[in-house]
């Protein structure tokens, strides 16, 4: 055998790292997902540079996992090689944060609200980690990532290099960016944010300043937005550790003024919130009038607390089903309505 030969071997056959079968179920908060065909975990630049050249070389399509708290993967699994970034280093230099990829989300907001930086206290115990956080562009309570975002380093897989990419070239949108537009092309690393030092916390969220009001508290502090969110959401939300599911299923759709003027007619108790030309509908709204909260599907449910989570119930749960609830859902919002919903979360491998 010479020598092009066995470089050839050496990525044709995989070592030890490359686990084979590794049932993505275990590892998506939906608890949903057949086996992926292959599996690494990745904590270094060059590890991930050769995991892509070894998929590129056996003609393998390249996913990239993070905490598995966005998607529903298919029962079916997924034909290629899984990526796992588990890098998972935070620092701060004055009031800048640089967190890796493979890092918890929140455990990035509960040191920036320690050391007084403002800027993502809102988006408090939002599940996943660091990588996923551009992606969808996560926002809550008034805020979104892309406020406090700087830039950030991904692996370009179509140019085969690292590069450094700043807001304009992200394209962020409302639960988008070009990381959704481009899926597979990136492979984020490390993000920067810019965070204020001794800020004002943002509390001017509906629910924000009703949960104060309640309390007596008329300028809350950075710690107690922080903490009041985390409250709210455990309330409102779902522990997917319980029942499977990746938070709100479907995104808010948006429709021009005309359009809203035109629903109110019918439905004159219809919310909207203006934002520039557009009226945005609060979806879980249009599905709990829908009669769709609480309702089940084979193995899958709308949850009573919240009609904008789907789940997955119990061990036998199956893809499958949260897709078909979601797929009747989106028609009979559609015809109610004349609103097409949207998924925010992204469905793999179907």
């Amino acid at each position: 055998m010479n020598y092009e030969e066995r470089c050839w071997m050496k990525f044709q056959i995989p070592n030890h790292k490359y686990q084979r079968g590794v049932l993505l179920r275990d590892l998506t908060t939906f608890h949903t997902g057949g086996p992926a065909k292959y599996y690494i975990e990745i904590d270094g630049r060059e590890e991930l540079v050769e995991a892509v050249e070894w998929a590129r070389k056996n003609n393998l399509s390249i996913f990239v996992l993070g905490g598995g708290s966005d998607i529903l993967v298919s029962d079916k699994g997924i034909d290629g090689l899984v990526i796992r970034l588990v890098n998972k280093d935070i620092k701060f230099e004055d009031e800048r944060v640089l967190a890796e990829a493979g890092a918890v989300w929140d455990e990035v907001v509960r040191q920036a609200v320690e050391r007084g930086l403002q800027g993502i206290e809102c988006l408090s115990a939002i599940p996943g980690t660091v990588g996923g956080a551009p992606v969808q562009n996560i926002g809550a309570y008034g805020q979104e990532f892309k406020d406090t975002f700087e830039r950030l380093v991904a692996y370009d897989v179509k140019q085969r290099s690292f590069v450094e990419m700043k807001s304009g070239r992200c394209k962020f949108g409302y639960r988008d960016s070009i990381f959704k537009k481009e899926r597979g092309r990136y492979i984020l690393y490390e993000v920067i944010l810019k965070l204020v030092k001794g800020g004002e916390p943002k509390a001017s969220y509906g629910s924000l300043i009703e949960y104060f009001e309640k309390k007596g508290i008329k300028k809350p502090s950075l710690v107690q937005v922080r903490n009041a969110v985390v409250d709210i959401r455990s309330q409102k939300l779902e522990d997917w550790n319980e029942n499977g599911n990746a938070g709100s299923f479907f995104k808010n759709p948006e429709i021009t003024i005309e359009e809203y003027e035109k629903l109110k007619r019918n439905f004159r108790e219809i919310p909207g919130y203006v934002n520039g030309s557009l009226v945005k509908i609060p979806a879980g709204w249009l599905i709990e009038r829908a009669g769709w909260k609480g309702k089940r599907y084979k193995s899958a449910a709308v949850s009573r607390k919240h009609a904008l989570i789907l789940i997955s119930l119990g061990e036998k749960g199956r893809a499958q089903d949260v897709k078909r609830l979601a797929e009747n859902i989106i028609e009979d919002i559609n015809l109610k309505y004349g609103i097409r919903l949207v998924p925010e979360v992204g469905l793999i491998g179907f």
